[in-house]
């Protein structure tokens, strides 16, 4: 492939039709096509990047490495597409622009909310779309076109270098109990102290398990079996409100309850430092101007934030 191939945006759809559905004949019927004139599509981005991209046989049309590679950006620009038609009729309803984000459970009930907050009192006439995900997926996600921003835990070394990140904030884990709790009245724990306590714990695939169980890998403990499971981490803080179980979260996971007094957070040692948490979008492509606006709020709370945690621990500090 020369330096100067171009490269007809159709026929990266065609490759993509014929690997979706495994045939060429299956591939131009879900087009209304004839077969012959795919075929020909083939050949010729064939022919513009100098390689074979498909691997015909008995058993149907299959990709190979370079078609793999182009399916990649094949199905970016499918979502760009995808994306320009929706725009289209968001704006036949009135609507100015739309933003879809990523989250992991930390983001979707910390920061996001807040900067999904001051971004419709600013401008109520934009659609917002927010999907949650394991930190990969949402990578992946991103990477394809299907988000315009992430905002989740960032330097795990995905290794997509057309993603960049920028961090926004460093979360701390507690252990949370319900106020009366005996143990609520301890300024720190170690995890490797609570042999004996009943949990409260996320269930398998989720996000939120994964990350728990970094922090008990990083206090060298295993995953307690003397637990209830929940895939809700509504139903983890009921149950920690109303019974002597315990749980681990980050502190934006329990702002509202800890202030209203239905929760305590007790500051854990001996557990390292978690991966921080950030944004994340592609690196060279121009954000839309709502998703840059969405950023610039992202940027402002979370500077605000670092401002006053500044302020808080200060007189601690002068008072040792």
């Amino acid at each position: 492939m020369g330096p100067h191939v171009r490269i007809d945006p159709r026929r990266l759809l065609d490759l993509l039709a014929v690997a979706r559905h495994g045939s060429f004949s299956a591939a131009a019927a879900a087009l209304n096509v004839s077969q012959p004139g795919l075929s020909r599509s083939i050949a010729l981005l064939e022919r513009e990047v100098g390689a074979k991209v498909l691997e015909r046989g008995r058993q149907g049309a299959q990709l190979n490495a370079m078609g793999t590679a182009l399916i990649f950006h094949a199905e970016a620009l499918e979502a760009i597409l995808e994306r320009a038609r929706e725009d289209t009729r968001l704006r036949s309803f009135g609507l100015e622009g739309s933003v879809k984000l990523g989250v992991t459970p930390i983001t979707a009930a910390g920061i996001v909310p807040r900067a999904l907050e001051i971004l419709v009192k600013a401008a109520p006439k934009i659609h917002v779309s927010v999907t949650e995900g394991l930190d990969s997926e949402i990578a992946e996600m991103l990477r394809r076109g299907h988000v315009d921003l992430v905002v989740s835990r960032i330097g795990g070394g995905s290794g997509y270098q057309e993603l960049a990140e920028e961090e926004l904030f460093r979360s701390d884990w507690g252990l949370i109990t319900r106020p009366d709790h005996p143990i609520a009245r301890r300024a720190s724990v170690r995890l490797s102290d609570l042999k004996d306590v009943r949990w409260v714990l996320p269930a398998g695939g989720s996000a939120f398990r994964q990350q728990m169980e970094r922090v008990f890998a990083s206090s060298n403990l295993g995953w307690p079996t003397q637990s209830i499971n929940t895939n809700s981490i509504l139903a983890i803080k009921a149950i920690v409100m109303s019974t002597d179980c315990v749980s681990l979260m980050a502190r934006e996971l329990v702002g509202v309850e800890v202030a209203a007094r239905r929760l305590c957070i007790i500051a854990l040692k001996g557990v390292e430092n978690q991966r921080p948490v950030g944004v994340m979008w592609r690196r060279n492509e121009t954000l839309s101007p709502v998703a840059a606006r969405v950023l610039e709020i992202l940027r402002r709370i979370s500077k605000d934030e670092l401002a006053v945690r500044k302020r808080v621990e200060l007189p601690k500090k002068g008072g040792r």
